[in-house]
């Protein structure tokens, strides 16, 4: 996978988190894309870094897996949220390849 399509998918996600009022995670997934646009190697410190960051962020208690779509009518919450899944399992797959 591209780097510059994994950082559509992060901007993607943090928009999606602002939509609902949630920062937090605004500094680890501006760091991942900062790591991702110097394009590092899939075997890199660098991608092990981005790697590291991303999955302690999802995979935390408290972290992205407790973040959902609250807005709108229910058929726009269902279509949100399940982008939103659809995202964050594409990321956390690429990350798990490493």
């Amino acid at each position: 996978m591209n780097t510059s399509y994994l950082i559509s998918l992060l901007t993607e996600l943090k928009d999606i988190f602002h939509r609902e009022h949630c920062m937090e995670f605004d500094s680890g997934i501006n760091a991942i894309i900062q790591i991702l646009s110097e394009n590092p190697r899939p075997n890199s410190n660098e991608w092990a870094q981005a790697t590291s960051i991303y999955r302690t962020m999802a995979g935390t208690k408290s972290g992205f897996s407790d973040i959902y779509v609250d807005r709108g009518s229910a058929e726009e919450r269902v279509a949100a949220n399940v982008r939103l899944d659809t995202i964050r399992k594409e990321l956390w797959d690429t990350f798990d390849r490493t």
